[in-house]
């Protein structure tokens, strides 16, 4: 999540009254008349409209700065920066209380605006508030991520990284608020110690994995803590020594203590899993309904499959024989960054000669190394700018090869980085993708979709949108066979996720044969496999986003090309569908046109 100091925004109100301007004249006075005078009768004034809207606007401003209260570290990642020299509370105590708090202002929405009088905006903005709580609130109570998830105390380090990468504020102010929370550090992880109890043990492979990820990430801050604090460098060295040797302790109090009784269920369960269909995504299907959609783009995208491999290579016994050998074309180690940088440039102009999409002013993206401590669940991915910080760069995080890795493992990885892999996932994670996407939400004006625009709901756009895009390059001719060919083969890795997804969290799967339908039906990479069904375990619902949330958008687009008629262009509707922030399709389809969520 992301969010900026609260005095610096203007809420945005709609008043009932006009401003400016000569009042209007008096109307002429009524003729006099014979007979007897009308009953006048009291009657209750007529409420004007969309009296409520700046009362929700209100609500807004509060949601922001409960945000501020209860997480400082959200808080930084969305732009508000007036805690940043503090950590979460992760203690259980505290963390009760805050989701009281959020309890509280749920229970305080739900009851002032149980019939809101208020602008089509701002009914939006008061559903998105009210289910991001409550989905908030059952998570908390449900999965107790500060006793199930060990990885929830590597926290720290995404708030850190926020605020050395990004130039929001003079570095030696960033620099004295990253040494405060570093200074925090050991002292939170000894807390962990008490808090933890039976996580399932992939989580706890993944706490160790990213605790363990800590030492190359503080002696990567060295150099900015020196250059920007030059008179400080004894208090720096001690306080990279401590987070980091506080960190490797951690891991391998995980390694002794915690896992050999990490026993615990990473499935959430079909009650919850509906829940989150229902109530986070604004979904209508339930979880056997999003299963068989699944499965029937899996089997539609193996015959696409098959029908591509036959361009390349008409004599191939399969698909997956075709990819292995598309898969030799990739990038030596040291150009991986530089070629996926080649590939976003490459796509941007493609969409500026096609005309297919306006480009928000700004849209600045970097392609950079994943940072250490996330490298254990991603291999590529986008970071948005806080949509509250005046910069807008936006981050492309790619994870580079591994030198101690032995050979054979970097060669894997580079297999997973082919010249296909690459141009897919650029298209994905920036242009028209997730960068582009991310870029149109920050314009949008409305508090409460800024402030909750890294909430889980949001995956179902977003990664909707990251998915159509590929799908739409496609349509605009971008992609030779082979390019074709990878495409297709992480469109079915997003079928397979709901296949995955489902499974996991309702139907008993075992991760291992979760990872055995990515390596044997799908074809990727063992490490790669392990990687992604990781973070299927931790993360119920987000996996089936992209495949259903590129379908609601397909609907969207539909549904406007038969509204427009003559008047209809992809590059209209692109602006249209993008304008509306990073919320779910069902709430823009509302909004677009007036029909009903449920």
């Amino acid at each position: 999540m992301r969010i900026r100091h609260a005095s610096l925004f203007v809420l945005l109100t709609l008043s009932a009254v006009a401003c400016g301007g000569e009042p209007p004249a008096a109307p002429p006075p009524a003729p006099v008349m014979n007979g007897p005078k009308p009953v006048i009768r009291d009657t209750p004034p007529t409420p004007a409209p969309n009296a409520d809207d700046g009362a929700i606007d209100k609500a807004a401003q509060a949601y922001v700065d409960l945000v501020l209260d209860i997480s400082p570290e959200s808080a930084t990642g969305l732009g508000l920066h007036a805690r940043d020299g503090l950590l979460d509370d992760r203690s259980l105590e505290g963390y009760e209380k805050n989701t009281q708090k959020e309890e509280a202002m749920l229970k305080d929405l739900q009851t002032r605006f149980a019939n809101p009088n208020a602008s089509m905006r701002a009914k939006t903005d008061l559903e998105i508030l009210e289910h991001t709580l409550e989905v908030d609130v059952r998570m908390r109570r449900e999965v107790k991520p500060l006793v199930t998830q060990p990885d929830a105390y590597c926290g720290p380090m995404n708030a850190i990284f926020w605020m050395t990468a990004r130039e929001y504020a003079p570095a030696p102010e960033r620099a004295e608020n990253v040494l405060a929370r570093m200074e925090k550090i050991p002292k939170m992880l000894e807390g962990a110690k008490l808090n933890l109890q039976n996580p399932p043990k992939v989580w706890t492979e993944i706490g160790i994995e990213s605790a363990e990820g800590a030492k190359t990430f503080f002696d990567d801050q060295r150099s900015f803590l020196k250059t920007a604090l030059p008179d400080a460098s004894e208090r720096i060295e001690k306080a990279i020594k401590r987070a980091r040797e506080a960190y490797l302790a951690y891991a391998a109090f995980l390694k002794k203590d915690v896992l050999p009784k990490s026993n615990g269920n990473y499935a959430a369960g079909k009650p919850l899993f509906e829940f989150l269909l229902h109530e986070n995504y604004f979904l209508t299907e339930d979880s056997d309904a999003v299963l068989a959609r699944g499965k029937k783009v899996f089997d539609d995208t193996l015959k696409q499959l098959d029908e591509t491999a036959k361009k390349i290579d008409p004599k191939a016994k399969n698909w997956f024989a075709v990819t292995a050998q598309v898969k030799k074309n990739h990038p030596t180690a040291a150009d991986l960054i530089p070629s996926y940088d080649r590939e976003v440039k490459r796509a941007r102009k493609f969409l500026a000669d096609k005309d297919a999409v306006e480009f928000p002013p700004g849209d600045d993206c970097e392609v950079v190394e994943t940072p250490p401590f996330q490298r254990a669940t991603i291999s590529a991915a986008y970071d948005q700018p806080p949509p509250f910080d005046p910069v807008t760069k936006g981050f492309f995080f790619v994870t580079p090869v591994d030198p101690k890795k032995s050979k054979a493992e970097q060669e894997e990885m580079l297999r997973e980085n082919d010249h296909g892999d690459q141009v897919d996932t650029a298209v994905h994670e920036t242009y028209p993708g997730h960068h582009l996407q991310l870029s149109f939400a920050r314009m949008n004006t409305s508090l409460a979709r800024k402030a909750t625009s890294n909430s889980t709901a949001t995956s179902l756009f977003a990664e909707g949108w990251g998915l159509y895009s590929e799908e739409l390059m496609n349509e605009l001719g971008y992609y030779t066979p082979e390019e074709r060919l990878m495409q297709l083969e992480w469109t079915l890795v997003r079928a397979a996720r709901i296949i995955i997804d489902v499974g996991l969290h309702t139907q008993g799967m075992k991760f291992e044969d979760a990872v055995k339908i990515l390596t044997d039906q799908v074809h990727l990479e063992k490490t790669l496999a392990l990687s992604e069904v990781k973070r299927y375990t931790e993360s119920p619902t987000q996996p089936l986003s992209y495949l259903i949330g590129r379908e609601k958008i397909f609907d969207l687009r539909a549904k406007y090309k038969d509204k427009m008629g003559a008047n209809y262009s992809l590059k209209k509707f692109h602006t249209e569908l993008l304008s509306h922030g990073s919320i779910v399709p069902g709430l823009i389809e509302r909004e677009m046109f007036g029909s009903s969520v449920k």
